[in-house]
């Protein structure tokens, strides 16, 4: 299929691309972007018209190809035949899908959109977007990225909009691992709170580009990179909001406007990226013992250190896993729950994710998680959500004070049958009803859709 040449840079040309591509765009969905607030953060109109071009290049036969050859690789990995892998692998290619497509739809270092990604399927501003979560995504995150052009310079501000949560900005030279040989040096440059210069009103201004314009704003060296990635973390769903973000180019040599036909080969080749780089993830944890967790990475977040923590659950019907940790005097931490393909199980319906916002805390500042497929009745229950197998991912963001040592930060791990787990829970460990069950997980389902800043409906698997 040849599509002709198309900016993708106004209402009136996304909506003629989609229709290039055999989709529609309803009434509604431009009633709506038109009428967006300027202050709504991610309920924009240039968010609407990437996911509006992003459904299209799903819909089209030579995506639909790639998706099909990328499941086919990944049905060769050594997991691939576990009943757990078997149960969401149709999910884990969908959001892979979602992922490269989005990524292709906005693909314009002339005028570079900020999309929120990194989401599960939601209906929202008229239309349904697919979801995007990709390599342990993380919920407590919101993701905004842009392509850049390593040789212009471009501005970006950002306003808070209420309480915020932790800012982080970094520079990639791709979008994922298998784009580049060493992942863990593919931050071109980062920024976190504690280097990013801020107003007395709480707004940021930071330029990008290949020279310090040294006009008194935060400075990104941006030579050699790629992507420009924004990260909010949330410790607090109910009471914190999502900054209002702009990015804009100011000098540079003038960007090649993207067709259409290069953004569905962008997709597909983003597809099966995506597709290698959780095939990857078998090299690094799989070969791992089950129920624990491997050493810990120290992450490129920026001035204060970052550590993740993955590892692997096998349990029966009748057992947990009790997993003990440190807070680390972290600003951010949490505790995930994922599937064998590294896609988050439902946190919103379900209690698969936790900040420590969300958990108990113990009498000597420990946090004990109780992971397992059936609700044990306790606080801190982990969600497997109907797995027996899956991945688990302990994050520690900017650690001020550590009480140990990064691969000390998890106390203990201990396989134990549920009849018999309440003698391997700190004293008074607090008991959690049926009732309160559902309380807590209706909370984390408003609290999330809030973000949306618009009627908002995010549909989990």
């Amino acid at each position: 299929m040849r599509l002709r040449k198309m900016a993708l840079r106004s209402p009136t040309s996304f909506i003629a691309t989609f229709a290039i591509f055999g989709g529609a765009v309803s009434s509604s969905a431009l009633a709506d972007a038109e009428s967006l607030s300027p202050i709504q953060p991610l309920a924009t109109e240039q968010q609407l018209k990437i996911e509006a071009t992003a459904a299209a290049i799903l819909k089209t036969l030579e995506m639909q190809r790639t998706i099909d050859a990328a499941r086919q690789l990944l049905l060769t990995s050594r997991f691939a035949n576990s009943e757990a892998a078997n149960q969401t692998l149709e999910q884990m290619i969908s959001e892979t899908a979602g992922f490269a497509a989005l990524n292709a739809a906005s693909k314009d270092p002339q005028n570079p959109g900020l999309f929120w990604y990194q989401t599960p399927r939601r209906e929202w501003m008229g239309h349904s977007v697919s979801g995007s979560r990709f390599s342990f995504d993380n919920p407590d995150n919101i993701y905004r990225n842009a392509f850049i052009d390593d040789k212009s310079t471009y501005v970006f501000t950002a306003s808070p909009t209420g309480p915020t949560g932790r800012l982080t900005v970094t520079i990639y030279k791709a979008i994922t691992r298998a784009e580049v040989e060493d992942y863990e040096k593919q931050a071109v440059d980062t920024a976190d709170e504690e280097h990013i210069k801020v107003d007395s009103k709480g707004a940021v201004r930071i330029t990008i580009g290949p020279g310090d314009p040294k006009d008194g704003s935060t400075y990104l060296n941006s030579r050699g990179g790629a992507v420009f990635r924004v990260r909010e973390a949330f410790s607090d769903w109910h009471r914190q909001h999502p900054r209002a973000m702009s990015l804009r180019k100011i000098a540079g040599p003038t960007s090649r406007v993207v067709t259409c036909d290069e953004r569905v080969a962008l997709a597909q080749r983003y597809m099966m990226l995506g597709a290698v780089t959780v095939a990857y993830f078998d090299k690094i944890v799989y070969p791992l013992p089950t129920n624990n967790f491997a050493p810990s990475v120290r992450r490129a977040q920026g001035t204060k250190p970052s550590t993740v923590k993955l590892g692997l659950f096998h349990l029966a019907d009748d057992e947990a896993l009790v997993v003990n940790v440190l807070p680390q005097a972290a600003e951010y931490m949490s505790f995930s729950v994922t599937s064998p393909w590294q896609v988050t199980r439902n946190f919103l319906d379900k209690t698969a994710t936790r900040t420590s916002r969300q958990s108990h805390q113990n009498a000597d500042g420990t946090y004990t998680y109780v992971l397992s497929r059936r609700d044990p009745g306790v606080a801190n229950w982990m969600d497997t959500v109907g797995l027996l197998d899956g991945g688990m991912a302990m994050r520690w963001e900017g650690i001020n004070a550590p009480e140990a040592g990064p691969n000390a930060a998890i106390k203990s791990v201990k396989l134990v049958k549920l009849n018999a787990l309440r003698s391997e829970l700190p004293a008074n460990f607090p008991s959690v009803s049926a009732a309160e069950r559902s309380s807590e997980v209706a909370r984390r389902r408003a609290d999330y859709e809030a973000r949306c800043g618009v009627p908002c409906r995010v549909l989990m698997d």
